[in-house]
């Protein structure tokens, strides 16, 4: 076990194996690694994929059944990588010892749309047809990220040199 010099505790190395092991069920990973809030978020979006799963229309059930299989085996990797990270010292280690957590803007926000989605077919302003729908937004938004990450990177690189 590691020292952190901050806070003069001890840190536990995390097993990356049991990580994803325990990410067999959804959110559990990221809650072994010390990421409550990215699990809870894990668990929210894989019963919003099927909450929208069932309730969609032939077509668009086959499109949410492969996101459901893609979000599922994404996790998985993700608990698997972020316990590599945290036992390589990375930043996220720091922010868990710290005792802060590493929630995304952008996890935020999914969280937030899904929410009002679902409040707006609550209050029958729209129909779970429309909202399934709107998926495609889903993949806009994500690629939005990506290339948002990819200039901010760019940006901490070229200011290191």
């Amino acid at each position: 076990m590691a020292e952190n010099p901050d806070t003069g505790k001890e840190l536990r190395e995390k097993n990356p194996s049991l990580a994803a092991f325990l990410a067999i069920f959804p959110g559990m990973g990221a809650i072994y690694n010390g990421n409550f809030l990215k699990g809870i978020t894990f668990v929210l979006i894989f019963g919003v994929l099927i909450v929208l799963t069932s309730n969609a229309y032939s077509a668009d059930a086959a499109v949410f059944g492969l996101m459901i299989a893609g979000f599922y085996i994404y996790q998985i990797i993700d608990s698997y990588n972020e316990a590599c990270r945290m036992n390589k010292g990375g930043r996220h280690a720091e922010e868990r010892a710290g005792g802060g957590e590493d929630l995304s803007l952008f996890s935020a926000v999914v969280v937030l749309v899904i929410g009002v989605l679902f409040q707006l077919v609550n209050c029958d302003l729209l129909s779970f047809r429309q909202v399934t729908r709107l998926w495609p937004l889903a993949l806009i938004a994500f690629g939005i990220k990506i290339v948002f990450n990819y200039y901010k990177r760019e940006e901490t690189d070229h200011g290191k040199h």
